[in-house]
């Protein structure tokens, strides 16, 4: 049975895949939670790691430090850095491009092609090539596109380049599948304690504080949270058919 390793930052990223696996064992490691459980092909552990590349990092060694898998994926929301991608669009990565180590991760292309395929299979419109790996959130459209002509990625993440690097250093195969949360001009709000970025939850009172002081603000985090309502679908659909083929 083929051992894969799935992570991502936050928990509504985690829920589309813990609703398809069975025989779900939680637990602690360092600051990372840690489910493992099955389909009828895979052993999967998913690892929850919190937003960025250090706590990435840190989960990907205090949890797969010392087991051998078959897989490492990085998956869970991107922005997009192309004019033609809506929020629910799928990426697949060619290469995940570490923007603060400028080192490039290129992806399996097997695995790439059954990502391709399961996307295919659930009605979703994969768009395939490089993703960026930012230290901070691109949150204008002229940052977005600047990021886009300097770089050639399709979307913007802030993970995966220290997955991959894990998963190059252990010789594992990598894989990167993300759903578009916001377009390439949404302009996102420039406040960075609106999340929690250990935990992936909102902080009610920032956010009530925030609106009350942005004309406009509360139009936006409805319209975010549409994005993410559409996200989450898309990952949804892919993971219904990645996990259930061989």
């Amino acid at each position: 049975m083929e051992r894969v390793a799935i992570f991502a930052a936050l928990r509504w990223e985690c829920s589309p895949i813990l609703r398809r696996i069975r025989r779900v064992r939680k637990s602690r490691v360092a600051h990372s939670t840690l489910w493992r459980g099955q389909t009828a092909h895979r052993e999967v552990w998913l690892i929850k790691t919190a937003v960025g590349e250090e706590r990435a990092a840190a989960a990907a060694h205090a949890v797969c430090g010392s087991t051998s898998f078959d897989l490492v994926l990085s998956t869970g929301c991107a922005g997009a850095l192309l004019p033609e991608m809506r929020p629910g669009d799928l990426t697949i990565a060619t290469a995940v491009i570490g923007n603060s180590s400028g080192r490039r991760f290129e992806t399996d292309p097997d695995h790439r092609e059954g990502a391709r395929t399961a996307a295919l299979q659930a009605a979703l419109r994969p768009f395939i090539g490089p993703l960026l790996c930012s230290p901070h959130v691109l949150a204008t459209a002229a940052t977005k596109r600047d990021a886009a002509a300097t770089t050639g990625s399709v979307a913007v993440e802030m993970e995966g380049a220290a997955i991959a690097a894990f998963a190059h250093d252990a010789g594992i195969p990598f894989a990167a599948v993300r759903a578009i949360l916001d377009s390439a001009e949404t302009e996102l709000p420039a406040a960075s304690d609106l999340v929690d970025h250990h935990t992936g939850g909102v902080n009610v009172r920032n956010v009530i504080r925030y609106v009350a002081t942005h004309p406009g603000a509360l139009a936006q985090m409805l319209a975010l949270q549409r994005m993410q309502s559409a996200a989450q679908t898309s990952l949804e659909h892919f993971f219904g058919a990645w996990l259930a083929g061989p």
